[in-house]
């Protein structure tokens, strides 16, 4: 399969990390953005573990950035995936993934869990992480 979708401009988003980085200053004094940034992302977990498709295929890359960053959630992983839907920092990686989250939502039923990663074979790729989805259900 060839990974021709949700893929970001390298520059975009380093042009997104210093406009928000520059926010976090401005509005609460503080400029650890990776580490607000996982923050919210715990919260919305810890309300619908669901929500973890939100961000579709960056989520692998996602999981292990939470993970080294003491967040828990499993050791269930896809290596072809996550290493094709990554950024270069945890930094990268963490804002690409709410990128993806804020656009796919637009157009995309909550909980979906189905995308085309290959435009030109038109193959859905099905997100399915069973450590959240077991503790969704708990």
């Amino acid at each position: 399969m060839n990974f021709t979708e949700y893929l970001f401009d390298k520059d975009v988003i380093s042009d997104i990390i210093r406009e928000r980085k520059k926010g976090l200053v401005a509005n609460r004094g503080f400029s650890n953005l990776l580490a607000f940034g996982l923050g919210v992302i715990a919260e919305r977990l810890s309300k619908d573990r669901l929500r973890y498709r939100d961000y579709g295929p960056y989520w692998w890359a996602l999981k292990e950035v939470m993970n080294a960053n003491g967040y828990h959630l499993g050791d269930q992983s896809d290596p072809l995936i996550k290493q094709a839907y990554h950024g270069d920092s945890d930094i990268e990686t963490m804002i690409m993934a709410d990128e993806f989250r804020t656009e796919y939502l637009k157009s995309q039923m909550i909980h979906s869990n189905q995308f085309m990663l290959d435009s030109e074979s038109g193959e859905f790729w099905t997100l399915f992480d069973i450590d959240m989805e077991t503790s969704a259900r708990k």
